[in-house]
């Protein structure tokens, strides 16, 4: 028998028992990706009351636990970041942060990309990013952040300001103790004059 009928020979008795193992094998990691992969749904509800000549802005952001697994924000100390680059440095594991949309600089139809658009400003005598998480920082532990949701939990985080009449953008991030875990949504406030 040549080489090449051995060969021939030993792939038609493996084949089977291949796509057996290989199939198993490829079935068993998309259902542990699936199971066990983090899930986190970011909603974002705004409220808008008058406050003289300005108005009080309420945003309430509701964290939910969509996976099968602990959910634990990124522990980070007082002077850290959980994340940095050449666009933005950001501090907080579950950060708010508030943009006014200036009409005047919009001729036209434009896009409003959060990081590099003219007509997206940050608000003044506002942070530039609010800690939702304040609650959860643990002074006797370098101030540290620790914070988590179980399968199914639900947090309800806010923040309240006063601002001037106008159309605003608000992004909220979320990063998780994994790398990966990383969850953002951008929303939508109009702050009516009356």
């Amino acid at each position: 028998m040549t080489v090449w009928e051995w060969i021939v020979k030993g792939f038609k008795n493996t084949s089977a028992i291949a796509v057996i193992v290989f199939g198993g094998w490829y079935l068993i990691d998309y259902i542990r990706g699936r199971t066990f992969s983090h899930r986190l749904q970011i909603d974002i509800k705004t409220y808008t009351e008058s406050f003289e000549s300005r108005r009080l802005l309420f945003i309430e952001v509701s964290l939910t636990n969509a996976g099968k697994g602990k959910l634990q924000a990124r522990p980070i100390g007082h002077d850290d970041y959980v994340y940095k680059d050449e666009y933005e440095k950001i501090r907080y594991a579950c950060g708010l942060q508030v943009k006014r949309i200036e009409p005047l600089s919009i001729n036209g139809e434009t896009f409003l990309d959060w990081y590099a658009s003219p007509s997206l400003s940050p608000v003044p005598d506002i942070p530039r990013e609010i800690n939702l998480l304040d609650d959860y920082i643990v002074p006797n532990d370098d101030n540290k952040t620790v914070f988590w949701l179980e399968p199914g939990d639900i947090a309800q985080l806010s923040a309240a300001m006063i601002v001037t009449p106008g159309h605003y953008l608000v992004k909220v991030s979320f990063y998780g103790k994994k790398k990966d875990d990383y969850w953002s949504r951008l929303g939508y406030v109009r702050v009516p004059q009356t």
